[in-house]
């Protein structure tokens, strides 16, 4: 039995421009100096920095648990005169306790490969380690003054770090085979796709990274704008593809990487292409598939997704369907440049039984994937919620392993989010009944009630639409028309404006999403209800000459808008809003329409669902995903 040391993972002392605004996700304490010339990072004599972070320390908890780690090392290739010390973060009932470990002083004149042991009896479900440059001795100091003296260079007295990682010795045999195809989906998205390759190309699969060899990217260009001949190569393909949306391009990457010859992918990883990657976390994804324990194997890889706009909030790693028909994290929004955060990241959690992970980074186990039954061929959103939560997935998730989606903090689409996604709820609830419990119907209810009662009439037809369309059966997703689909919803969002065009008066954007301090009594909040906010009354009731300014998304507040002429809903990120008016004889329609709708799916409910159900093994094969993507027929 021959063991081998394994790296786990690369210590990252920067990054790039965006990241180094939060370099305390790195390293705390002291600002690192970087010299291209060396490649390395300095500290100054007395400087103090410390690696509990959210990229740099160690999971050692997890690591034990779900794979075959061995003793764990840190490896350190650096110079200097420092004190290095480990110390980790363990749970104690509620409080968070630290044991830190016996210390080492160093003095190494040249680049050193150093390593430094986990000690076996280490309570620490979190690992870190800091460093302490010791200052300069009087002699050292000395020589300093007389090189300044002679006006000549100074000897360098600096802690210099090149590179570092995590490692471990393992035996050979225990080092899983694996290959991960990433299948990522792209629409006319050029700038992200070539420069997330471009990242890919010089930090993986152009670098001395073992990872690289275990690694594929597949690219699946729905708009058809990237010239496949520019970026083939060993590790690249692109296909050419029809815009079928997130559905249709995952699960085009799904079958193109199991079908592959040249490299059988034992995963396959979705990924989003509106985002910023970390080649690392492809580096550690891999190492802990590499090393996972059988029993845990067919476990999803969940990367988490993080703010592009704000970098250190991590927004999700795992989601769950909520009672009330809502999406969301397991967790609550982390701030990871905190310690604490750090470690409560780290924790075990008990998923719930309706959890997904998002396909912005999704690494599946093709041992998982069931030919029979692919993804909904939904366009975009619910699919990967529905792919999780059928499957009965289970995941594994580890700091570090994330991108950062642009555009998804402080963004409301209601198309997306009133239309599509209750639609694609109902959808997916009647196809595979997952979500059994839930009440999706009780939740656009409620929303109607909201909406109307905000004078938001458009936002009030996507939701009467997503009911109807729903009513109407499984046919529409036989072919591929989810563009057309999606274009004559998106006609019905509010079109919003510069608010300054839209409104003359001065707005206090800040007070937008601020409750207001005196609220309804409970006589005006009957009336509030019973009127659908004055809509049901005469006009001499409102009140005149007086324009509500709401928030443009969930955010509500009824005292705001009670019995408001008009309403003005505002987008404080951009300052622009659009102004809605009373429309009396919309109002009525729209009534008509919610009782009419509601009726029909009332009374006939079973029907349409059965008709889901009987559907679902067609619509989720793999020979109707073949001709629905224009594929050729697998290879027996």
């Amino acid at each position: 039995m021959r063991n081998v040391k394994f790296k786990i993972q690369n210590l990252i002392f920067r990054y790039n421009l965006q990241l180094e605004e939060h370099w305390w996700m790195m390293y705390r304490g002291a600002r690192m100096q970087y010299d291209p010339l060396t490649s390395s990072q300095y500290l100054n004599p007395g400087d103090f920095v410390e690696f509990f972070t959210y990229f740099n320390s160690f999971s050692l908890g997890k690591w034990k648990k779900y794979t075959n780690v061995g003793d764990i090392y840190l490896h350190l290739r650096c110079k200097g005169h420092f004190k290095l010390q480990m110390f980790g973060h363990y749970r104690e009932g509620r409080d968070i306790k630290k044991e830190m470990y016996e210390p080492v002083i160093y003095d190494l004149k040249e680049l050193t490969d150093i390593e430094m042991m986990v000690p076996k009896d280490s309570k620490g479900q979190v690992i870190g380690f800091q460093i302490d440059v010791l200052p300069m001795t009087p002699e050292e100091r000395k020589k300093t003054e007389i090189a300044e003296k002679k006006g000549v260079k100074a000897p360098d007295f600096r802690f210099q770090v090149e590179c570092g990682s995590w490692e471990t010795v393992i035996p050979e045999e225990k080092i899983n085979d694996v290959r991960i195809s990433i299948a990522t989906t792209t629409f006319k998205k050029e700038d992200y796709i070539t420069r997330n390759i471009g990242i890919l190309e010089r930090e993986l699969f152009y670098s001395d990274e073992p990872a690289k060899n275990h690694i594929r990217l597949r690219i699946i260009d729905n708009g058809r704008t990237l010239d496949p001949d520019e970026f083939n190569s060993e590790y690249i393909h692109v296909y050419p593809n029809e815009n079928v949306g997130g559905a249709g391009g995952f699960t085009r990457g799904i079958l193109e990487s199991i079908s592959a010859e040249d490299f059988k992918a034992t995963h396959v990883l979705l990924m989003d292409d509106d985002v910023m990657v970390l080649p690392e976390s492809f580096i550690r994804t891999y190492s802990l598939l590499a090393l996972v324990k059988p029993q845990y194997s067919e476990r999803y890889v969940s990367g988490a997704m993080l703010y592009f706009e704000q970098m250190n909030l991590q927004h999700e790693d795992v989601g769950y369907v909520h009672d009330d028909g809502s999406y969301g994290p397991n967790k609550r929004i982390m701030e990871m440049h905190r310690w604490d955060c750090v470690f409560e990241n780290d924790e075990d959690v008990d998923f719930h039984a309706d959890s997904y992970a998002g396909w912005w980074y999704c690494c599946i186990p093709v041992k998982k994937i069931d030919r029979s039954h692919l993804p909904v061929p939904l366009f975009i959103r619910g699919d990967d919620v529905e792919f999780s939560v059928a499957n009965h997935a289970e995941f594994l998730t580890l700091n570090g392993i994330c991108i950062w989606h642009k555009g998804f903090a402080n963004k409301f689409n209601a198309n997306l989010e009133l239309y599509m996604v209750h639609r694609n709820s109902l959808i997916i609830q009647a196809m595979s009944g997952i979500c059994k419990d839930i009440d999706f119907i009780k939740r656009i209810q409620g929303f109607f009630e909201t909406e109307i009662r905000r004078l938001a009439y458009n936002n009030c037809d996507l939701l009467l639409d997503a009911v109807e369309e729903f009513c109407a059966g499984p046919d529409f997703m036989k072919t591929p028309q989810g563009e057309q689909i999606m274009k004559s919803h998106a006609a019905k969002n509010e079109k919003m404006r510069p608010a300054a065009m839209v409104y003359s008066k001065p707005i206090d954007f800040d007070r937008v999403y601020r409750k207001e301090e005196k609220q309804l009594t409970p006589t005006q909040k009957w009336w509030y209800e019973v009127t659908d906010n004055g809509q049901k009354l005469p006009d001499w009731f409102l009140k005149k000459d007086h324009t509500a300014i709401i928030a443009y998304d969930w955010f509500d507040d009824p005292t705001k808008e009670y019995f408001a002429e008009q309403v003005l809903a505002v987008s404080p990120f951009d300052h622009t809003a659009y102004l809605r008016k009373r429309d009396k004889q919309r109002y009525q329609q729209l009534k008509q329409r919610y009782q009419r709708v509601m009726r029909y799916y009332k009374q006939n409910r079973k029907q349409i669902e059965q008709m889901y159900q009987q559907a679902a093994g067609t619509l989720q094969s793999e020979s109707f995903w073949r001709e629905y993507l224009h594929m050729p027929e697998a290879k027996k």
